[in-house]
């Protein structure tokens, strides 16, 4: 019978272990505070093109869905410099290769 190696268990005071879980804590925290921001934006976009009394003005919707995009950038990439820090980020395909769905 062969012999098998047993490797201990990490502990949770382990510096990778907590580098870890201080990475996905923020992530978390990022995530919760900008998408609520982005939600938030949408929301005032929709009550104005529900109630806006004069036409539309492109400039309006247009400065909001540039900050829409705007800090739906900045959320995606300070969740991935934290994913990248700890070793953990996704590997990335070339824009042409992910499906888009919808469009």
């Amino acid at each position: 019978m062969a012999a098998q190696s047993v490797t201990p268990p990490i502990s949770p005071d382990h510096p990778a272990i907590r580098d870890l879980r201080h990475a996905v804590e923020l992530m978390d925290c990022l995530s919760q505070e900008g998408f609520g921001q982005i939600a938030a934006i949408a929301r005032c976009a929709e009550v104005y093109i529900g109630h806006a009394t004069d036409p539309l003005r492109q400039d309006i919707l247009a400065t909001v869905l540039r900050a829409i995009q705007g800090r739906a950038d900045d959320i995606q990439n300070s969740i991935n410099l934290q994913a990248e820090d700890v070793g953990c980020s996704w590997p990335t395909a070339p824009a042409d290769t992910v499906p888009m769905k919808g469009v």
